[in-house]
């Protein structure tokens, strides 16, 4: 199994160019189910994620093709098969097929999802919301069987914004007959850019960017192509990473701040200069991280799946800090790691209580989970000697090649 080693370093300079959004790729993956033909998606990160995508579409006679970063997926041939829990378990979005292959093929038999351990994260808002649009839903072990004469349009209020039962309903209202209305959905950069490529095939969408959205089905859909926007979590990881390190450095690709104010907030707080270039953004600090009392949310604040990066930078702080978790209910796996290192931290149910005034030794860490594993080897930039973080393939589920961004920018880090 490779790791990954990585040195104190005493500052960062230089640039790092930040790939497309694994969050926003991934559904429009799924949304091509939704019509005959072939689609290109642009600016397609390199991530293990998408590549187990691409696998169960190719159990669905689904052909895929990537060069580079430019990604095909024709499905003129695209015929409906059961989905093997050995791959739908490997991917938390592999349950975003559920909407499309119901809206294709009135059936679906599909493993359920899997992804990293960071809460329950049940997927019963996402059936609840099927079953109001006339689907039939048995569960037999980990295997979801799912049938229907015909999706039918309806109402239905989210008792909680779930990213993702707001993208599979979305998906199948636009397959159903008559109109579905959805109230309580989340608004992530995400489902925006999800209805942007929606609308784009000829789907029927109001309120795009709103918590009501307006669905009219259609069984007019034109497959389209779509350039991915740049990945505000890998963006907001070097952002975070630059307050507890000296740093001057330019993040490249980034267009548009707007997905990104939340985060840009948060690391001017504690001690980022950020300043918004043509298609870039011009980072520097001091290396002397500002304490404080954070907390995460649904967006459009502070994102949770940066949390485990802000607790990193945060035991590098000189007074006491908080952050306080407000999405998922297990997601401070990465304390036991970062005390290993050294770091003073104290759980106390949903808020981690961070001791200011510590100093961090390296030592050998494990990544438990995507995010996580990117802030150990975050934190392992500002520990003292080296810092070695096993179970990589985690981090590779999301970031395209992190010890070469980080190289870029003047880290001695390697995998071993």
């Amino acid at each position: 199994m490779r790791a990954i080693s990585v040195k104190e370093v005493s500052k960062l300079k230089g640039n790092i160019e930040i790939q497309g959004s694994k969050n926003t790729v991934l559904p429009i993956m799924a949304a091509t189910l939704l019509s005959s033909g072939v689609s290109v998606i642009y600016n397609c990160p390199d991530i293990d994620d998408v590549a187990v995508m691409c696998q169960l579409l190719a159990c669905l006679h689904v052909k895929t093709n990537r060069v580079g970063n430019t990604l095909t997926i024709d499905t003129r041939e695209a015929a409906y098969e059961p989905l093997p829990l050995s791959l739908t378990g490997k991917l938390r979005s592999s349950v975003l097929l559920l909407g499309p292959i119901l809206a294709r093929w009135g059936k679906a038999r599909i493993g359920m999802p899997g992804g990293c351990a960071i809460g329950l994260r049940p997927v019963d808002i996402h059936l609840e919301g099927f079953m109001k649009m006339n689907v039939d839903i048995r569960l037999h072990r980990d295997i979801l069987d799912c049938s229907t004469f015909h999706l039918q349009g309806c109402e239905y209020h989210l008792r909680f914004p779930s990213v993702g039962a707001t993208e599979n309903l979305i998906m199948a209202a636009v397959g159903a007959r008559g109109r579905t209305i959805l109230r309580g959905a989340a608004k992530e950069p995400e489902i925006v850019e999800l209805c942007n490529y929606l609308l784009a095939m000829g789907a029927l969408i109001e309120g795009v960017g709103t918590d009501v959205l307006i669905i009219k089905g259609t069984d007019v859909l034109t497959s389209c192509d779509y350039c991915n926007v740049y990945d505000r979590i890998v963006a907001g990881t070097y952002l975070l990473m630059a307050a507890a390190i000296p740093s001057d450095i330019t993040l490249t690709g980034i267009d548009d701040i707007h997905y990104m104010k939340n985060i840009i907030k948060v690391a001017s707080q504690i001690g980022v200069s950020v300043v918004k270039m043509e298609n870039c953004l011009h980072v520097q600090s001091f290396g002397k991280v500002d304490g404080g009392d954070f907390e995460t949310g649904i967006y459009p604040e502070f994102p949770t799946d940066l949390q485990p990066v802000l607790v990193a930078v945060l035991a590098k702080a000189k007074k006491d800090s908080s952050v306080t978790e407000r999405v998922f209910e297990k997601r401070f796996g990465i304390v036991r790691e970062l005390e290993k290192l050294g770091a003073d931290i104290t759980v106390k149910g949903q808020r981690a209580e961070i001791k200011g005034n510590t100093e961090l030794y390296g030592h050998t860490l494990k990544a438990a989970d995507l995010r996580q594993g990117a802030a150990l080897v975050v934190a392992g930039l500002f520990s003292r000697g080296y810092t070695t973080v096993t179970n990589i393939s985690y981090i590779e589920r999301g970031y395209e090649d992190i010890v070469r961004d980080l190289q870029c920018v003047g880290a001695e880090i390697a995998y071993v």
